[in-house]
């Protein structure tokens, strides 16, 4: 037999060997290319319109948790290394860690993430009204705190937001409304609470004061940075609208069903509002001149524009849904009191508000403030701004 008949069995057992190696190794390289593509993925899911993308959040799911799951191991290991240089039992206690097992269990340690995993974008709001015991049994084990109080139990939250909704008679939507927002938020990874403010059935409601005693009480309570101001009859439609304080105070209920979700002017910021403790404070709060419905809406407005630009998510995502109820009676001073705004701005607010509390309930999902004021006295604290009508000068004849 000749020595190339003897090679030929080699050549074609490494001519396959070469063959299977090749193959296996781009196969191997193909699946890590997707891979890294994958997670190379730059898509910021607020700036997706929902039309063109039903779960905009969807599309950084696997590439977005790979990243974060990353982030969150890098975190500890950076946290851990921090703890080594303690070198007493006491550096330990006044963290509440007793020893470097505990790191892992500490809230103080890793900050959620800017971007909540588990935001799927547009959802269908559950507007079936239970009643109040069916919904606190249904959320009995979601460790929510007496008063309405949420914060995440393996992260420490980005933002400490409190709501604050001004309340008379609208139970059925106040049950709708407490269902749905508490998964809503603890989804958006929030250390919140929620605050109604509710006056006595005998004197007129006054919605931007509500506001400015909800401010006052909330911030006795808990260190909050940012303020939701917030109507009970409206549900967002989209997880996506976050529930934080920008660097400009945010108009958030841009696109309501009842106005086809269109703005219906530029500077409208009513519905729901959001602002931060100083930019809350350097306003001066709401006006509390305006009993009944109307106007106090546009006079914060005003006072917003005075010192920063109203934000907006796009209304593809700031979506609401009203819920029905009956419509209220409206001011009819609210014009004249709204030709008063630029005056009365250094004024009234904050700085004047009065009201006496008459009960703080803790409630299981929520915290009720009920409270009085005397409409008169509070009408007083501006009289000496109204405007004198100039006299008319009679004809000599």
């Amino acid at each position: 037999m000749s020595p190339c008949v003897k090679r030929k069995p080699l050549f074609i057992l490494f001519f396959v060997t070469q063959f299977i190696l090749f193959s296996t190794y781009t196969f191997v390289y193909y699946i890590n290319n997707n891979e890294t593509n994958t997670l190379k993925i730059d898509v910021d899911p607020l700036t997706i319109p929902s039309e063109l993308h039903p779960l905009p959040a969807s599309l950084l799911e696997e590439g977005d948790r790979s990243n974060l799951n990353e982030n969150y191991k890098n975190s500890r290991i950076r946290t851990k290394r921090k703890f080594l240089h303690l070198k007493t039992n006491e550096d330990l206690k006044s963290l509440n860690i007793t020893s470097i097992k505990d790191i892992d269990q500490s809230q103080t340690i890793i900050q959620c993430p800017s971007l909540p995993p588990n935001l799927v974008g547009r959802i269908s709001p559950d507007l079936f009204s239970y009643n109040m015991e069916e919904i606190e049994e249904h959320h009995m084990n979601s460790s929510i705190k007496l008063g309405g109080h949420w914060s995440p139990s393996h992260c420490t939250a980005r933002h400490r937001v409190a709501i604050i909704i001004p309340y008379r008679n609208r139970d059925m939507q106040l049950r709708i409304f407490i269902n749905f927002m508490h998964p809503f938020l603890q989804k958006q990874q929030l250390d919140y609470q929620i605050f109604l403010v509710e006056p006595v059935n005998d004197i007129s409601f006054n919605r931007a004061l509500l506001f400015n005693i909800g401010f006052r009480e909330a911030m006795k309570i808990y260190s909050w940075q940012c303020f939701i101001f917030h109507d009970v009859d409206l549900i967002p439609e989209d997880d996506r609208n976050i529930y934080s304080c920008p660097a400009e105070p945010r108009h958030m209920s841009v696109a309501v069903n009842t106005l086809d979700y269109n703005l219906p002017y530029r500077t409208i910021f009513g519905g729901v509002s959001a602002l931060t403790v100083k930019q809350m404070e350097s306003v001066n709060g709401f006006s509390n001149q305006f009993f009944g419905w109307g106007g106090e809406d546009d006079d914060m407005a005003g006072r917003v524009l005075t010192k920063y630009r109203i934000s907006r998510y796009p209304a593809a995502i700031a979506r609401y849904k009203m819920l029905r109820h009956k419509q209220d009676t409206p001011n009819s001073h609210r014009y004249s009191i709204l030709g008063l705004s630029t005056p009365m701005r250094s004024v009234d607010g904050l700085s004047n508000v009065q009201y006496k509390i008459i009960e703080i309930e803790r409630k299981k999902l929520f915290t009720l403030i009920r409270v009085t004021y005397n409409e008169t006295l509070i009408k007083q604290s501006v009289a000496h701004l109204q405007k004198k009508k100039p006299k008319s000068k009679l004809k000599k004849t």
